[in-house]
């Protein structure tokens, strides 16, 4: 197993204020002996609730467009609360650097998908491109790490972007906003789909930003690159925009999986697998091999997959995990 140092290099414009207003201050009602795990879980939870919300919009009207930035917001505190723990309890571990940023990157997806569901973006093709850019910048990210041991936060990231999110949903509680979010301004493009293609372009920067400055490029990010543009390219062919999201975000997932397994425990560099677009590109080709379970087929998969890979990852690191913290 690889010696762990957590090394981090934040540029966020905005994580220092974030930090001093949103978490120090709560820090201190944090009982000692809760693990930076529980609080990373719990946070993470917040995401879920804000996508279902997304998904039937019947549960609190138009109080969702206020409730769901509620939510992210208790994510992100959340997320920065467990490291603050860890810190301050001094049970920083692979494991909780594990747990923490490997389910950053379903929110990632969930994120967009949220996006998707409350201003009507259903375009296959955008949602397809989007989701593909902003992975390929997320997976670049980690896959640096894995290749020179830093993670390198650039000036505008994740944080920005949930609060950003948060705030134009919470603006779209006001029915003339909303409406002007979804009304065509632009060769048929809604002003939020174009909000959309930016964080694309900002995702395809940062891809070729990360990937030109990491040492020993190797042959597994090109291969997770053009299997996720099959990936991206045949689910739109086949696939609501909900699914493809849903496809996008566990199989890119998956492979973060791997490349944290590598930075963290062994070393390897793993291959992100070829079953998902070779299967795909098969049942573009012969549709009537799975002509109505393909996604319910390529959804189990990779689940089963990424239940294996965190089973796997317990057992090499599950020394680390603790449900109260010890005094010191």
């Amino acid at each position: 197993m690889r010696d762990y140092a957590y090394q981090c290099k934040d540029y966020s414009l905005l994580t220092p204020a974030f930090k001093r207003v949103c978490v120090t201050p709560l820090l201190k009602f944090i009982p000692w002996g809760i693990p930076a795990n529980i609080i990373t879980i719990i946070s993470n939870s917040f995401f879920y609730i804000a996508l279902y919300l997304s998904f039937d919009q019947s549960v609190l009207g138009k109080w969702n467009y206020m409730v769901i930035p509620l939510l992210l917001l208790a994510y992100l505190i959340g997320d920065h609360l467990d490291g603050a723990q860890a810190k301050r309890t001094g049970t920083g571990s692979a494991l909780g650097e594990f747990c923490d940023h490997y389910l950053d990157a379903f929110n990632n997806g969930i994120l967009l998908l949220i996006l998707f569901n409350l201003f009507n973006v259903t375009n296959p093709w955008l949602v397809t491109t989007v989701l593909i850019l902003s992975y390929l910048a997320h997976v670049s990210v980690f896959y640096e790490q894995f290749k020179t041991g830093w993670l390198i936060f650039e000036k505008i990231g994740s944080l920005e972007g949930v609060l950003l999110s948060a705030v134009l949903i919470s603006w779209a509680h006001f029915e003339p906003v909303h409406t002007f979010y979804i009304t065509p301004v632009l060769y048929g493009f809604s002003l939020m789909e174009i909000f959309l293609m930016l964080t694309a372009l900002g995702g395809l920067i940062t891809f070729v930003k990360t990937v030109s400055r990491t040492p020993n490029v190797r042959y597994s990010i090109w291969m997770y690159t053009i299997s996720l543009i099959i990936i991206g390219v045949v689910s739109s062919i086949l696939f609501s925009y909900w699914a493809i999201a849903i496809v996008i975000t566990l199989y890119s997932s998956l492979y973060l999986g791997k490349i944290m397994n590598g930075h963290l425990i062994d070393g390897i560099e793993r291959s992100p697998g070829i079953f998902s677009p070779l299967f795909l590109l098969i049942i573009y080709f012969m549709p009537s091999l799975y002509a109505g379970n393909t996604f319910l087929v390529i959804s189990i998969y990779l689940i089963a997959n990424i239940i294996i890979l965190i089973f796997r990852t317990f057992q090499s690191l599950g020394q680390f995990w603790v449900w109260v913290n010890p005094r010191k």
